[in-house]
């Protein structure tokens, strides 16, 4: 949503600030952005299962080297 000033009396830097609804857009570009936004969504959500993985294999290495040198 964005804003605009109207002027009161013809004071420039008066007045109020309204809100101002953005023109609509169309249902194919919304449908676009929000196709986007699940892409960026499900890629950052693959990204972090894959560091899950990486840190849980480094853990596991690192438990194994610890109980080698306990032994």
């Amino acid at each position: 949503m964005d804003f605009i000033r109207e002027k009161a009396g013809g004071r420039p830097g008066g007045g109020e600030l309204k809100k101002v609804a953005p023109p609509p857009l169309s249902r194919k570009l919304e449908r676009k952005l929000a196709e986007d936004i699940n892409k960026r969504a499900e890629a950052f959500i693959r990204k972090f299962r894959r560091q899950l993985v990486l840190q849980r294999l480094d853990s596991i290495e690192n438990y194994q080297q610890m109980l080698k040198r306990g032994t």
